[in-house]
């Protein structure tokens, strides 16, 4: 699988490509706690809802340049099942805002334009995909009423 990110620094070789776990106290562990990632749905599972997809956690730059909202994911492992990145899979929203797939570790070395890090909203609760963004489901909500 080929590795990649929307970063601002067109970085995308990851801080784990080394093969160095995730530290369960460092900046990963803060950014995707353990509660968030064992009740992570699997990468694909939530495709099928759409709008009813349900983002478990937000990440954001304090200056709002760059939000990603998590739906989906799935641990990269070593051959002793030890998890040494996550691919995940949500929304994306920047200058646009589009679903795609990002490493952790590449969201992990994110920098704003103004150099602000990528922090995790703590106060966030799972919300609706069609909550957090309407106007990309509208016109799918206006086919099944049809």
């Amino acid at each position: 699988m080929t590795r990649r990110c929307q970063s601002s620094r067109g970085n995308n070789s990851g801080a784990k490509a080394n093969g160095k776990a995730l530290s369960s106290t460092g900046r990963g562990q803060r950014l995707l706690p353990y509660a968030i990632r064992e009740n992570l749905p699997i990468l694909g599972s939530q495709r099928r809802l759409g709008g009813r997809a349900k983002a478990l956690v937000r990440w954001s730059t304090l200056d709002g340049s760059r939000e990603w909202y998590v739906t989906e994911g799935s641990a990269r492992r070593t051959p002793d099942g030890n998890a040494v990145d996550y691919l995940l899979y949500g929304l994306v929203v920047g200058q646009g805002r589009k679903f795609d797939y990002f490493w952790l570790s590449d969201v992990m070395m994110h920098h704003s334009p103004g150099g602000m890090r990528v922090e995790r909203d703590s106060r966030w609760r799972p919300k609706r995909l069609d909550e957090i963004a309407p106007q990309m489901f509208r016109s799918q909500d206006k086919e099944q009423e049809d």
